[in-house]
């Protein structure tokens, strides 16, 4: 499948860059998206029990908030939590231990496997309905996060991976230009022959496209020599040396060669991955000296923070981490 545009890791740090200011739409999102009707949306269908969401999101007469009331209910409530030293709001714990495992993750997997090859799999969906009207966000994740999407890409993932040592972890994020739930899946593998390919990756993309409702083909695309688009591999991975996001340092947690016990770099695409965990984002809002981030992000946070399904999923084997 040719890519001309989509998903980026190896190599495209520029066209990424865009994407992450919102200055583009990102692949399965309206090309001409009316934000105003997607605000004025709830953020969960009148089916879903108002009750069973977190109480800030819900209204006095028990219905649920719009996405534009849930986007300023989340910032003003994880603002008021971060001020607090009783409470682990969900930017600290983002910032401070799942962004800095990731990265540990990283240099375990450089360290542990002869030959390392990494690969990303990005799976999307579009959030319009078959009559080009909004989905409301909770639909969107539930069609992302089905069993059914999960347990046949993690079977046909295994069956084409069976013969290979390798780990995963799966962040889910919303896009820049909708907040629409879209699911990055970074793949560390013990290939030290460099035989891993496209079509090792490609029938799980497949098990994607079959099961999950208003996934499509073209939102999908990708290059055959896996250097661009919704799946990518590298045989020798672009590395980064210490890096951060602007409020936070690595180096806090490890600041030696000697205290880590692995050479001190991380591979350009767990940082990808690290940076796009949902709560991150509210730390650049309240900075005066950074750029505002796109509004979509702080309601698909909101979204993230509702919803049943797990937004960061490691695989059994990721040392540190779990749900």
């Amino acid at each position: 499948m040719s890519a001309e545009a989509g998903d980026y890791y190896a190599g495209d740090l520029q066209n990424q860059s865009s994407i992450q200011s919102g200055h583009d739409v990102e692949p399965a999102d309206p090309d001409r998206t009316d934000h105003s009707a997607r605000r004025k949306q709830p953020l969960a269908p009148e089916r879903v029990d108002s009750s069973e969401l977190p109480k800030p999101f819900r209204m006095e007469d028990g219905s649920v908030q719009s996405v534009e009331e849930a986007a300023e209910t989340y910032l003003k409530v994880q603002k008021h939590n971060w001020n607090r030293d009783d409470v682990t709001s969900k930017h600290e714990r983002h910032k401070k231990e799942i962004y800095t495992k990731i990265h540990q993750a990283d240099r375990h997997f450089q360290h542990e496997y002869d030959g390392l090859t990494t690969a990303m799999i990005t799976r999307r969906l579009s959030p319009l309905d078959e009559n080009g009207d909004w989905l409301t966000p909770w639909e969107c994740d539930e069609l992302l996060h089905s069993e059914e999407v999960h347990s046949s890409f993690r079977r046909t993932l295994d069956y084409h991976l069976g013969s290979y040592d390798y780990e995963w972890i799966a962040v889910t994020a919303p896009t820049t230009s909708a907040g629409t739930p879209h699911e990055h899946i970074y793949i560390w593998i013990d290939d030290p022959n460099n035989t891993i390919g496209v079509d090792h990756l490609s029938s799980a993309l497949d098990k994607h496209l079959k099961y999950c409702d208003n996934a499509y083909s073209k939102d999908h695309e990708y290059r055959d020599d896996g250097s661009h688009g919704a799946i990518t591999y590298q045989h020798d991975p672009d590395q980064i040396g210490v890096t951060s996001i602007q409020f936070f340092t690595v180096e806090e947690q490890c600041p030696t060669y000697e205290k880590c016990g692995i050479a001190y770099r991380t591979t350009q695409g767990a940082q990808y991955l690290a940076s796009q965990l949902a709560h991150l984002p509210i730390a650049n809002f309240y900075d005066p000296d950074e750029e505002t981030p796109p509004q979509a992000l702080f309601e698909g946070a909101a979204l993230s923070w509702v919803t049943d399904h797990y937004w960061f999923r490691p695989s059994h084997g990721v040392p540190g981490l779990e749900h």
